[in-house]
């Protein structure tokens, strides 16, 4: 059977690979947003502070997979709390323990290989320990 093929038109089959290769590329920048929201926060994070005096020790934050989270200096956890992300947006609350605040922060973050690094984007005043504490730099271990 001859197939007709109008002028500037692709055959049908050549249409369907393209229109079978675009919802492949589709799904797939989905399948890795949805990942890259969800999944690579979690781990165990650590900062060396040595200035201001308040916040001199060994920080570590450990983000688990199912949106808590921990904060602990020099090995004593300071913070429990839930976490959420929306792509690099990055919401703290419902804390408790002796640091935590009463209000939720929101950051943007940035992983580059095995750093962390957060920008914030509101955070109560009332909460100095958070805002001080993510402003420096995290490495994963």
């Amino acid at each position: 059977m001859k197939q007709t093929v109008l002028r500037g038109a692709a055959p049908a089959t050549t249409q369907m690979k393209r229109l079978a290769l675009a919802a492949s590329v589709i799904a797939a920048l989905a399948l890795s947003s949805v990942a890259f929201a969800g999944g690579t926060l979690a781990g165990k994070y650590t900062t060396k502070i040595t200035s201001p005096p308040e916040f001199k020790g060994t920080w570590v934050l450990n983000f688990a997979k199912g949106g808590t989270y921990t904060v602990a200096d020099n090995g004593h956890i300071l913070v429990r709390g839930k976490y959420s992300t929306t792509g690099a947006k990055l919401t703290f609350g419902h804390e408790t323990g002796d640091g935590a605040c009463a209000k939720s922060g929101t950051y943007t973050w940035r992983r580059s290989g095995k750093t962390l690094t957060f920008k914030r984007l509101s955070d109560p005043a009332a909460c100095p320990g958070r805002r001080g504490v993510l402003a420096h730099i995290f490495t994963q271990k």
